[in-house]
């Protein structure tokens, strides 16, 4: 009687474990390697154009740069370590809409300023760091410029100004 018992019990067993294994598969399948799927939404034309209407190319939009990136014209010993991003208020053809296809969001030059950004600096010979200051270039105001598509993308490629005091 025992083994009648227990045979039961590993059956039910047995047919949880199965049931679990095709319910994992099945959110397996739905997830494609974790990422989750949506349905498709349409948006119709009047709402992106509404969309376009309020993302006008006016405000600077924060940008996150690898410091590293930046700061290339350091001793071939030292290398920026602190931040690891700087956040920088950058005009670029993301940065807002304009009304025509040949004019992108680019920064109105006189409102282009400077600010001074203490980092941390690690030192390859004295296996240390110090703290120095670099002078990074922030957009002020963004305004729709007359451009093409080469324009555009050597602009969206062009790092940001940074000079090492």
């Amino acid at each position: 009687m025992k083994s009648r018992s227990m045979r039961g019990s590993l059956l039910r067993l047995l047919i949880l474990i199965l049931t679990t294994v095709d319910q994992m598969m099945v959110v397996l399948a739905t997830h494609h390697g974790g990422h989750h799927h949506r349905v498709s939404k349409r948006i119709h034309l009047s709402r992106a154009m509404e969309t376009t209407k309020r993302f006008l190319c006016r405000e600077p939009q924060s940008r996150a740069y690898n410091l590293r990136d930046l700061v290339q014209s350091m001793h071939p010993s030292e290398s920026a370590n602190q931040p690891v991003y700087i956040v920088l208020k950058r005009c670029d053809s993301h940065s807002g809409c304009c009304v025509s296809p040949d004019l992108s969001c680019a920064p109105v030059q006189s409102s282009i300023y400077h600010e001074e950004m203490e980092v941390e600096v690690w030192s390859l010979l004295t296996n240390s760091t110090r703290r120095a200051w670099i002078r990074v270039e922030q957009h002020g105001r963004c305004s729709c410029e007359i451009s093409n598509a080469s324009e555009r993308l050597r602009t969206d490629v062009q790092l940001p100004g940074i000079q090492i005091l």
